[in-house]
């Protein structure tokens, strides 16, 4: 699932206004790397945030900050699952985050959605996208973004794209052929997803994410590699 600029409070994944050095080179200010430990707040902050008005639907305003804690929480719980989270890094800044999944890989422990924290309707709100936007049937050799965010204040920096780029390289190198991820159809970041070379591979209306997210339409977009 991606950032939607559209009600996007604090984070977005937005159209890229300007190219980068690829990251990690020592020639431009952004980096890509895996999660570290004092990552977690930001990243479970960025998780919700770049969500928020989805967020907002599913538990309410007042429990924004629970869900935060309860992603924090997750996180600290699961270490092994921290290789497939990345932060991207602008001049050195905490900018954005991403969670990517391969085919076989173990469920992801800092998913978890049923807290009591969130309340009984925040928590089944929260199951029913996971359930209708989960990679339980991915197949073999594919890479799945299960979510890509960047912080509001650093937008248009080609962030969004580095981390694209960075997906697919660990995908490569994992063996993986195809790139996979779900994105609302009113999304702009559709837009970069199409010049990264993404192609829409299943329009779909799902009442219950409505019920859940106040969203009901979503594309799945794919990208041979």
């Amino acid at each position: 699932m991606e950032s939607d600029p559209d009600t996007q409070s604090a984070a977005a994944v937005l159209p890229v206004l300007t190219e980068q050095p690829a990251p990690g080179t020592a020639e431009g200010p952004l980096q890509v790397r895996n999660l570290e430990a004092e990552d977690i707040d930001f990243v479970a902050r960025m998780l919700v945030e770049a969500f928020r008005d989805k967020f907002e639907f599913a538990v309410g305003k007042s429990r924004i900050e629970a869900a935060i804690q309860q992603q924090a929480s997750s996180l600290s719980r699961s270490p092994n699952i921290w290789h497939r989270y990345y932060v991207a890094l602008y001049e050195g800044k905490l900018a954005g985050a991403m969670c990517i999944v391969f085919y076989g890989d173990s469920a992801d422990e800092g998913s978890q959605c049923c807290d009591s924290q969130l309340g009984y309707y925040g928590s089944t709100r929260l199951w029913c996208v996971h359930c209708c936007l989960d990679n339980s049937d991915m197949r073999r050799g594919e890479c799945y973004i299960d979510r890509i965010c960047v912080d509001a204040g650093y937008r248009g920096k080609g962030i969004g794209k580095a981390m694209l780029d960075k997906a697919e390289s660990e995908a490569r190198e994992h063996g993986s052929t195809l790139m996979s991820l779900w994105v609302k159809q009113t999304n702009r970041a559709v837009h970069l997803y199409e010049r990264q070379g993404y192609n829409i591979s299943m329009n779909c209306c799902w009442p219950c994410t409505w019920f859940a997210v106040g969203n009901a339409r979503w594309y799945q977009m794919e990208k041979q590699l």
